[in-house]
């Protein structure tokens, strides 16, 4: 019986690891400040490109929303950069 309850146990833990709840973008506020939760790959001309991005934000910068459309967001990193990101990993300061 330990065994099966320690498979259980098991089976919740990935579970709750695969179910990534901040794949979905929260309400664009332009002016406001969002925070990366996961690396995030940015680009440097918009987002429609059949590539992986210019570089990556790392997981935890911070970013205040210039504009936002349907899956893709033009940000301001705090060195005053302008780059542009699909908003899957991000949440609301």
């Amino acid at each position: 019986m330990r065994s099966r309850s320690s498979l259980l146990v098991l089976v919740f833990a990935v579970a709750a690891v695969a179910c990534d709840k901040s794949t979905t973008p929260p309400d664009a506020n332009v002016g406001g400040t969002y925070l990366v939760t996961r690396e995030t790959p940015y680009f440097d001309s918009g987002c429609g490109q059949d590539r992986l991005g210019d570089g990556k934000l790392r997981a935890k910068t911070r970013f205040t929303l210039v504009a936002a459309r349907p899956g893709c967001w033009t940000i301001k990193l705090d060195d005053e950069d302008e780059t542009y990101i699909v908003p899957t990993h991000v949440r609301a300061e």
